[in-house]
């Protein structure tokens, strides 16, 4: 079964990026654990600990042994000194890790990107988890990909989870979320909202991402047709309205990236973005 319940605690990111960077010599999880928690910071998922697997699967963690990759320094940095652009950052890396190019690797982030792209069609939180499994079965028929039995993964608690993950986003696309006395946050009467504006960093990573998927390679003249331009908008959960302004801001902070109108308008990612860049 996939793993789709993105983080049991939003807190465990914090503490897996300080003992990772101040603490590079532990070698099991369990010492990491305990080193979090004799320093004072939270842990949610003391048994399984899942952050660490997606530090590894977005590159900021080492694949072997608990430290940071140079792609995790730098996100350290950012995720210090710039949180919000962090937060959105995040977001990005998990939406992007599963590529149509090879459907069944990364499949909790295929069922991530599904939740993502319901609620930002939609614009309406799904009254049942039937409603959210029905739209995923349809996704699957239109990728005509055998991706296992990931849609039966769904539940409320794993559609939770996504919503965990997108509560830290600023501007919010979650809003009108309570707190029932014992802390659990109550999703009952909440709403979404597409944002007006997200971060150029998250904006240039959904542009990547659309040439990736494009097969269109950096350097290259990226033709922002209609439909791409609305996958960037979903890929950064902003209005379809926002997208010429968002790139106008993008263009003016990455100097790697550039526009021209040839009758039609194109961009160009002269190379991969990086952390580094944010």
């Amino acid at each position: 079964m996939a793993r789709i319940h993105i983080l049991r605690g939003f807190s465990d990111l914090d503490g897996a990026l300080w003992v990772l960077k101040y603490h590079p010599e532990l070698r099991t999880r369990s010492e990491i654990v305990a080193t979090i928690l004799e320093n004072g910071l939270i842990v949610s998922d003391r048994t399984r600990f899942e952050i660490l697997q997606l530090l590894q699967e977005w590159g900021i963690a080492e694949s072997k042994g608990y430290q940071l990759t140079l792609k995790g320094k730098h996100f350290y940095f950012l995720w210090e000194m710039k949180p919000e652009i962090a937060i959105d950052v995040l977001h990005g890396l998990q939406y992007n890790l599963w590529s149509k190019h090879v459907p069944h690797q990364n499949q909790a982030s295929w069922a991530y990107q599904r939740v993502c792209d319901y609620l930002w069609e939609y614009q309406i939180l799904p009254e049942s988890e039937d409603d959210l499994t029905a739209y995923v079965y349809e996704m699957r028929e239109e990728l005509d990909e055998n991706l296992g039995n990931i849609a039966n993964a769904f539940s409320r608690k794993s559609v939770n989870g996504a919503y965990d993950w997108l509560l830290p986003l600023k501007p919010p696309v979650l809003k009108d979320v309570s707190e029932t006395s014992t802390g659990r946050r109550n999703f009952r009467k909440a709403s979404f909202t597409r944002r007006t504006h997200c971060s150029p960093a998250l904006f240039l990573m959904g542009l990547s991402w659309v040439s990736r998927e494009s097969k269109i390679g950096f350097g290259e003249l990226v033709e922002m047709t209609d439909e791409r331009k609305i996958d960037v908008c979903r890929f950064c959960l902003i209005e379809p309205s926002s997208f010429d302004i968002m790139l106008n801001r993008t263009l003016t902070r990455f100097d790697f990236l550039s526009m021209q109108r040839i009758g039609r308008l194109f961009v160009i990612i002269q190379r991969e973005p990086q952390i580094a860049d944010f």
